[in-house]
């Protein structure tokens, strides 16, 4: 213990931080708007890949407005990432240690979304989730559009499981920030208005993944299909809606668009409700 408070000093006098890690902090910190940028590109000039629409409504310019003001949360990644750094945790460079890092950071933050996420739909805590679902459509900013206090929550919730397991077995710092990067991804085109995925995606890996379709839903509805990149908890607790496979094959399949917030699916056609 003595001697990681001895390196923690260290650190904070800036002596032993290295260039890969402070490229990968600025990497996370940055790459959110990267992607949110990309995105809005993409949809904004009409590439392919947002052939597939999934909510044929306009989103309106104060909701992006509103996003984007939000988005000065999103470097949080980073420096609470840096703080762990600054703690003397992560400091294995094994590619062993990576790979159970990354795969261990994959496992508990996949969890600890899930029931954060149920959390925050409960009354008492809604409020920390709330200014994220004022969007009921979801743009490429919407991902980056989150209360100070969730974000927090979100990152300590994850590292702080992480640095206890590194008081008995050392993990990597890489293994976790790569992890950070896939998630700065998923989370990214997920909240896209158009899935990218194909119809046949739902044959196999979209049997345990979720879609930008699945996300969607999640938002236009205010609940259920609460997982961040698998079905797997939904299912186990039953909060995925029933309709979401035809709805994604509806869109990614017949390239027909949902057209009203709340919009459900049966097998005799198709019944609309406004979202609650």
């Amino acid at each position: 213990m003595q001697r990681r408070w001895n390196l923690t000093f260290t650190r904070v006098m800036g002596s032993s931080m290295t260039s890969a890690e402070i490229a990968m902090l600025v990497l996370i910190a940055v790459f959110g708007h990267a992607m949110a940028f990309f995105w809005h590109c993409a949809s904004r000039f009409d590439w392919k890949i947002c052939a597939q629409t999934i909510y044929a409504i306009p989103i309106t310019k104060q909701q992006i407005r509103r996003e984007v003001k939000n988005s000065i949360n999103s470097p949080i990644h980073s420096v609470i990432l840096f703080g762990f750094l600054l703690l003397n945790f992560g400091n294995n460079v094994t590619w062993v240690s990576f790979v159970i890092s990354l795969l261990l950071t994959a496992v508990w933050a996949e969890a600890w979304h899930y029931i954060s996420h149920r959390i925050f739909h409960t009354q008492r805590f809604h409020w920390i989730h709330a200014e994220h679902h004022k969007s009921y459509l979801s743009s490429p900013f919407t991902a980056l559009s989150f209360s100070f206090t969730e974000k927090l929550v979100f990152n300590l919730g994850i590292l702080g499981l992480l640095a206890a397991i590194d008081c008995f077995y050392s993990l990597s710092f890489f293994g976790i920030g790569t992890w950070f990067i896939g998630y700065l991804i998923i989370n990214s085109f997920s909240h896209a208005n158009f899935e990218i995925k194909s119809k046949g995606f739902q044959a196999f890996a979209g049997k345990v993944l979720t879609s930008t379709t699945y996300h969607s839903l999640h938002h236009s509805r205010y609940t259920k299909n609460y997982g961040l990149g698998t079905r797997i908890l939904d299912r186990i607790f039953g909060t995925e809606w029933d309709d979401y496979e035809p709805l994604f094959n509806q869109i990614a399949g017949d390239n027909k668009p949902l057209t009203k917030l709340g919009e459900r699916f049966k097998s005799s056609g198709l019944s609309r409700q406004g979202a609650p």
